[in-house]
């Protein structure tokens, strides 16, 4: 039997060896990427985070640099500080007197005196309410009674013209009383810090108000009708005092200055009580011993059986001779008809 070809055995894929490290690691590079790149976001997140915090701080800086600069400058400028504390304190106290008080004080007299024909009347008022405020009513009635409760002076004033300063609630004040308001001579007035004050505001004086006298306000006459009763009523008074003073001329002389009666038409007027009070007390100002008497108390205004009603003022003055009265009324320059010589027997 032929023999058959012989057959080479299929070939075989060509065989790697094995590398001596074994089976092969895979590839670690993307993971290392991926942490570069969240650690580059992660430090840039933090830098913008400190560059905006350091920029914050910077914009705040400059108020609080000027503040803390500021607070020395003001420590060593304390010539500044005090001029600025002053000026403060003078605009306090100016707008605290401009604050209208309208509380009615409590008054007290400090004095009553005479100056010229008027009498002023120096105030001590008190009002807590005012603090350091200025009263500036007008139409306010003050009337003063001494110490007996007489009414002796009353007139309206308006301080809008002339406000009253308080200082911690109290101030001073001084008023004029001319002399158609007030009915008593200013040095018959025994112990005027015993006087009273009647405070009335809302008041209506009549005509227009008289000068001030001095430092002293001048007011408005309270109404006709009781100005005539107050200067009644004071010429009453002033007879009962004077009485006594008329004694010494029984025997010596004196000198007549005026004999007026109620409602005589002379020097172009009808004298009403207020007119007649009046003359009484420029001529006790002019003259200080002059004296009011009734005419018809005396021997020398009767004798002859005229009537005697009306009120005569005698100067006061002694003489033991007609002559000498009749040449005291010449040196003090009144002419004959308006001062003789008289004796009241």
């Amino acid at each position: 039997m032929p023999m058959s070809a012989a057959v080479p055995p299929p070939s075989m894929p060509p065989t790697t060896p094995p590398s001596a490290g074994g089976k092969k690691p895979k590839s670690n590079r993307g993971l290392l990427i991926t942490l570069i790149v969240l650690v580059v976001i992660m430090l840039a997140a933090i830098g913008f985070w400190i560059w905006q915090s350091t920029r914050a701080n910077d914009d705040a800086a400059p108020q609080e640099v000027s503040s803390l600069q500021t607070a020395p400058a003001d420590t060593e400028d304390t010539s500044s500080d005090d001029g600025g504390d002053a000026d403060d304190k003078d605009d306090k106290d100016d707008k605290e007197k401009d604050a209208k008080c309208t509380a009615t004080p409590d008054v007290d007299v400090d004095d009553l005196t005479a100056s010229g024909n008027s009498l002023i009347a120096t105030l001590s008022l008190s009002a807590k309410s005012c603090e350091t405020g200025s009263y500036a009513e007008p139409n306010v009635k003050i009337t003063v009674k001494n110490g007996d409760g007489d009414v002796i002076a009353a007139a309206v004033y308006d301080f809008s013209k002339k406000p009253i300063d308080f200082e911690d609630g109290e101030a001073s004040a001084q008023i004029a009383f001319n002399s158609r308001q007030h009915w008593q001579p200013a040095d018959e007035i025994t112990s005027p810090t015993n006087a009273k004050v009647v405070w009335q505001v809302n008041q209506k004086g009549e005509g227009n108000a008289s000068g001030d006298v001095a430092a002293a306000l001048g007011g408005a006459s309270i109404a006709a009708v009781d100005n005539e009763r107050y200067a009644q009523l004071a010429l009453k008074r002033q007879l009962d005092d004077d009485s006594s003073l008329a004694s010494p001329f029984y025997s010596d002389y004196t000198t007549q200055l005026s004999s007026k009666k109620y409602n005589m038409n002379i020097d172009g007027k009808a004298w009403k009580y207020t007119d007649i009070y009046e003359q009484f007390l420029k001529m006790h100002y002019k003259h200080s011993n002059a004296i009011l008497i009734w005419a018809a108390d005396y021997y020398n205004y009767t004798k002859n059986g005229h009537a005697a009603d009306y009120y005569v003022i005698l100067s006061g003055e002694s003489f033991s001779r007609a002559d000498d009265a009749t040449a005291w009324c010449s040196a003090n320059g009144y002419a004959a008809e308006d001062c003789i010589a008289v004796d009241l027997k």
